[in-house]
């Protein structure tokens, strides 16, 4: 799966099972929320278990799979969307 490049934009998912898969790791709501809150500001771990009212282990799988989707960024620093979730809240979420 390619990363968003080094200007900052986003790039799609090379293959039809790798854009399938994203979609299906933003299926859930609670991934959607995290990829909302981590969308403003860059988040710890910590603040978004406090957030969601997860555990730490809990915490680590929906953050490994929204990487693993390229909806978010996760660093020593903490959690951020990437452009391509970014794209993804402005274009594809419906709005409440």
């Amino acid at each position: 799966m390619p990363m968003d490049d080094q200007n900052g934009e986003a790039k799609w998912w090379e293959t039809a099972e790798d854009h399938r898969f994203a979609l299906e790791v933003l299926q859930l709501p609670l991934r959607r929320r995290i990829l909302e809150f981590v969308s403003s500001e860059l988040k710890s771990d910590e603040q978004i278990e406090n957030e969601f009212k997860l555990s730490k282990r809990l915490t680590q799988y929906h953050l490994s799979m929204l990487a693993k989707a390229l909806v978010i960024e996760r660093s020593a620093c903490g959690n951020k969307a990437t452009p391509t979730g970014v794209l993804y809240l402005e274009r594809v979420k419906s709005p409440r």
